[in-house]
């Protein structure tokens, strides 16, 4: 499908080691799609506590921040595409400990951790580092723009169809289908071309340079990105599902609609972000961005949850794709410190992510979710200081 789509978009072909990743990423994507929005939920219902379900998350993200250099040591010795295929063995542990929470909530939970550390560690690096290795500069924009619309186009139907079998069956036969689905993304990685890389940094010495005020940019950058992550991912979902009185088939279609209002903009996107100054794209994206979070506010119906997200995906197309192709493209730049730059990027991401559930656990103690929102919408436009 990549090759019939980039004939007409990108008037050329998709580097092998580009397919390779991204049919990884996609079959990867529809496991986590099905989930989607439904996870938090899960998990609020399990914890029974918006404050517990912030601290499993602080926890996750906490321990990724702290192993993402060791992760990349030890992708740099076993092999990148090793690592890769390692990763999906912590996927599966994952969902299966979720799974079996019922079981045994507190050791479930700390095997889910284990599992998403795990997976995070030996994943992202790699991916973020042999996604800038094969791609070219010149059409970097649109590549990106593409392949996330295929994954949106395979992905429409998905949170409709988790919010059927959750309603008639549920949660464990939609755990089942993800861990099978998850597991058969490791076959791509098979054709994958070798990747030669090797991390250089030492431990302490990726903190420092990670806090060195020559690389500021990177940490501002990336913890506004971690922290918009974590609202749009975690409290996003919970607070839909509120508003839509816990009916899961409403949000699964609510959620459906959105993803397919997005796609054509997103393509649009990919041509302006290869065509004219990123920077400047990027600067008017996370303004109409930040905007979007303010509108959520104050949302009290379905309907407005429509409206916002429609208008919050649109912005968030006009941001994330100049922004993930300058992303890319510094990456590139960095040469032999391709690895390097991603391990630095995951550990502001995710330094970003632990100061956000830290604001959010406070937070809640005074007010409602809508105003997680309004912290997102500051931190979005950190953004560009990219």
């Amino acid at each position: 499908m990549s090759n019939f789509f980039s004939k007409f978009y990108l008037k050329s072909e998709i580097p092998g080691g580009v397919v390779s990743l991204y049919t990884n990423r996609t079959i990867q994507q529809l496991a986590g799609g099905l989930l989607g929005l439904f996870l938090p939920v899960f998990l609020f219902q399990q914890f029974n506590s918006i404050n517990l379900v912030l601290l499993f998350y602080l926890v996750s993200y906490g321990l990724y921040m702290i192993l993402a250099a060791p992760g990349a040591m030890l992708a740099s010795k076993i092999s990148f595409r090793k690592a890769l295929s390692l990763s999906v063995v912590g996927g599966i542990i994952f969902y299966t400990s979720l799974y079996f929470f019922e079981l045994n909530l507190a050791v479930f939970a700390v095997l889910a951790v284990i599992g998403a550390t795990f997976d995070r560690s030996l994943y992202w690096v790699p991916f973020h580092s042999g996604f800038a290795k094969f791609t070219d500069k010149k059409t970097r924009g649109r590549t990106l723009a593409l392949l996330t619309s295929i994954i949106s186009l395979l992905t429409i139907a998905l949170p409709i169809i988790a919010g059927f079998v959750i309603t008639q069956y549920g949660f464990n036969v939609l755990f089942l289908i993800v861990i099978f689905i998850y597991t058969v993304s490791m076959v791509p990685l098979f054709t994958l071309p070798p990747i030669r890389e090797y991390y250089t940094f030492g431990y302490i010495q990726s903190w420092k340079i990670l806090f060195h005020k020559r690389d500021r940019r990177i940490l501002f950058t990336y913890m506004a990105d971690g922290a918009n992550d974590v609202v749009n991912t975690v409290i996003w979902p919970i607070f839909i599902w509120q508003i839509l009185n816990g009916n899961y088939q409403v949000v699964g279609f609510v959620a459906s609609l959105i993803i397919l209002a997005t796609i054509v903009l997103r393509l649009a996107m990919g041509n302006y972000a290869d065509k004219f100054n990123k920077k400047k794209l990027l600067r008017y994206g996370t303004i109409f961005y930040s905007f979007g979070w303010l509108f959520k506010v104050f949302i009290e119906t379905g309907f407005q949850v429509f409206i916002a997200s429609t208008y919050h995906n649109f912005a968030a197309v006009a941001m994330r794709t100049p922004f993930n192709a300058l992303m890319y493209e510094k990456a590139a730049d960095s040469g032999h410190y391709m690895d390097e730059y991603s391990v630095l990027r995951e550990m502001a991401l995710n330094f970003g992510r632990v100061i956000m559930i830290i604001s959010l656990i406070i937070l809640f103690n005074f007010f409602g979710l809508n105003y997680a929102f309004a912290l997102a919408a500051v931190a979005a436009l950190f953004i560009n200081f990219i």
